[in-house]
């Protein structure tokens, strides 16, 4: 409790200088709301000198959630932009993929490989192995497929 009474405005700024340097070695904007917290509250207790600790501490609480909230709300839409939208999407990466059957069709059943994964695919009829076909859903582990002309 002793280093909490001797709080002054010079511990908040080392404490927001180390954590936005923190936040520039890689941590994603995690760091940054509480690093400008930390800023703003060593700002505030310089200004207001005689302020106790629990202040100073009830100060750097809102002041990083309020600074966090702000960064979220700004630019989190710039976070999930992305020239690859389909990239974690391994279902939606299979639609409209084609394949050739590396066997002929039994019971509305066969096989195709696509990439280095070798999936089960249905269809409405059975066709013959070699046929060229087009990936329409992905059911669980397997595909709707249909032939291509």
């Amino acid at each position: 409790m002793e280093f909490l009474s001797g709080l002054s405005a010079w511990h908040w700024l080392i404490l927001g200088i180390i954590l936005l340097i923190l936040e520039m070695l890689g941590a994603a904007g995690f760091l940054l709301g509480i690093g400008v917290g930390a800023i703003l509250t060593a700002v505030i207790a310089a200004v207001l000198s005689d302020m106790s600790w629990q202040a100073q501490l009830l100060c750097f609480a809102v002041l990083s959630i309020a600074a966090t909230c702000l960064y979220w709300m700004r630019f989190r839409h710039i976070n999930e932009a992305t020239d690859q939208p389909l990239l974690n999407s391994a279902e939606a990466r299979l639609l409209g993929k084609e394949a050739v059957l590396i066997a002929d069709m039994s019971a509305l059943k066969g096989k195709v490989q696509i990439a280095d994964t070798l999936w089960e695919v249905n269809a409405t009829e059975n066709y013959p192995a070699g046929t060229k076909v087009k990936v329409l859903a992905v059911n669980g582990m397997s595909l709707q497929v249909e032939a291509q002309s």
